[in-house]
C-alpha cells in the first residue's frame, strides 16, 4: 500500500467520524476546510468524499457542498418497496406481486417490516421517507430524479434495472443470455421461424431481452426478420394480439418466445380460440415463472426469475447501508434459469397441425 493509497484511508475514516457527529441532512465542512484540519491535499480530501458518496453516506449537492445521508440517524425498522405509478396494474401484477411478497419475507428474517409505497395520487411520498430506514426501487430512467431525492433521505437499492447513478446499488437480472439461452432451446428443437412479443423499450430489461433474442438467432445463422417481432408492454391483452398478430401472417413462427408469463399466457388463450393446440401447433416460452405459469393446462415453459436471492441481496445492500458497513458489491447481475415444461415441443413440419398453422 503506497503512501497516496494510506492517506486515502485516513481522510476516509476521519470524514467517517465527523460523519457520526452530524445529522442527517447536516452539511459537512468544506473541501478545504477538512484538507486544511487533517493536513492533507485538496484531491485526496475530493476523492475521499467522493468514495463516501458512493457508498451512500453521503450525498452531494451541486454548488453546494456535501451532505449526511438520510438514513443516518433513521432507527425506524421499517422498509419501503417503491414501484411507479405508470407500471400497468401495479402491485396487483403477477410479477411484482412476487417481488414485493419475497422482499416482505425476508426484511421480516432481519426484523424490518415493509410497506409499499408509489406516487400515485399526487400523495407525498417523500414525506413517508421519514418513516423509513431504506427503500427498494424497481427502476426505470423516467424516476431518476425521484431516485435522487430519495437517496439524499435513506438507503436507497435498485432492482430489476440499474440507476444512472452507479454510486446507488443495484440488483439486476441477466436478462440478455436467459432469453438467448431460451431462443438457443427452441433451436435445438427444430424452429427456425420464432415469434418475440417484446417488452417495453424504455428500460435495459426491455431492450436487453430483445438483444438476447436477436442475438441467439445471429449465432444460429437465423436472418433477423423484423415480421417476427410484436411490440409488447407485458400486459395480457398485448399478448392476445401479439398471437394474433403472428397467426395472420403468410408465414407464422412455429414459436413465439414473450418477455413475460403475462403475455405468454394470453398468447396460449388466443392460439387456443383459434383451435390450434400448444405445443402441437406452436411452442410458447414465457419469463418470470409466476404462480400461475406451473397451474396453467398445459403448463407454461417459462425463465424462472430468482426473487429469493433478489429479495436477499436487496435487503443486505439495504442493510449495510444503514448500518454504515462497507458493500461486499456495488452491483449485481442474477442468472435466471429456464424451466422446462409443456409448452414447447420438437417442430414437426409433416404433421396435420403444422400444416393447419401454414394455411
Amino acid at each position: 500500500m503506497d503512501k497516496q493509497e494510506l492517506r486515502h484511508i485516513y481522510a476516509e475514516k476521519s470524514i467517517r467520524e465527523t460523519i457520526r457527529q452530524l445529522k442527517a441532512g447536516d452539511k459537512l465542512p468544506g473541501e478545504r476546510t477538512i484538507s486544511k484540519e487533517l493536513g492533507i491535499s485538496y484531491m485526496t480530501t475530493r476523492k475521499a468524499i467522493e468514495n463516501l458518496v458512493a457508498k451512500g453516506l453521503l450525498y452531494k449537492i451541486p454548488k453546494k457542498g456535501a451532505y449526511v445521508a438520510g438514513h443516518k440517524e433513521a432507527k425506524t425498522k421499517n422498509l419501503a418497496y417503491f414501484l411507479d405509478s405508470s407500471i400497468k396494474d401495479g402491485l396487483s401484477s403477477p410479477y411484482y406481486s412476487m417481488i414485493f411478497d419475497a422482499v416482505e419475507k425476508e426484511a421480516a428474517k432481519n426484523g424490518y417490516s415493509l410497506m409499499y409505497i408509489s406516487n400515485a395520487g399526487g400523495s407525498d411520498f417523500l414525506e413517508i421517507a421519514k418513516k423509513i430506514d431504506g427503500v427498494i426501487i424497481s427502476c426505470f430512467p423516467r424516476i431518476e430524479p425521484l431516485i435522487q431525492e430519495l437517496k439524499a433521505r435513506v438507503a436507497v437499492v435498485c432492482i430489476d434495472n440499474s440507476s444512472a447513478d452507479k454510486s446507488i446499488p443495484s440488483v439486476t437480472l441477466d436478462n440478455f443470455n436467459s432469453v438467448a439461452n431460451s431462443i438457443d432451446y427452441l433451436c435445438t428443437l427444430g424452429h427456425e421461424r420464432i415469434g418475440f412479443i417484446t417488452g417495453l423499450d424504455d428500460s435495459d430489461i426491455g431492450r436487453d431481452r430483445l438483444a438476447g433474442y436477436l442475438g441467439a438467432l445471429k449465432n444460429h445463422h437465423i436472418a433477423e426478420d423484423r415480421d417476427l417481432v410484436f411490440r409488447g408492454d407485458y400486459t395480457f391483452a398485448t399478448g392476445r394480439r401479439g398471437a394474433d398478430y403472428f397467426l395472420s401472417l403468410a408465414s407464422p413462427p412455429t414459436a413465439i418466445m414473450c418477455a413475460n408469463d403475462t403475455m405468454a399466457i394470453s398468447a396460449m388463450k388466443e392460439i387456443s380460440t383459434r383451435g390450434l393446440k400448444v405445443p402441437d401447433d406452436m411452442s410458447i416460452i414465457g419469463f418470470d415463472d409466476i404462480v400461475l405459469a406451473s397451474q396453467i393446462t398445459p403448463a407454461l415453459t417459462t425463465v424462472s426469475v430468482p426473487v429469493e436471492e433478489m429479495a436477499k441481496r436487496s435487503i443486505d445492500l439495504l442493510r449495510s447501508q444503514i448500518n454504515d458497513n462497507d458493500l461486499k458489491y456495488q452491483h449485481t447481475s442474477l442468472p435466471c434459469q429456464l424451466v422446462l415444461r409443456e409448452t414447447s415441443a420438437e417442430i414437426n413440419n409433416s404433421s396435420p397441425t403444422a400444416r393447419k398453422i401454414k394455411a
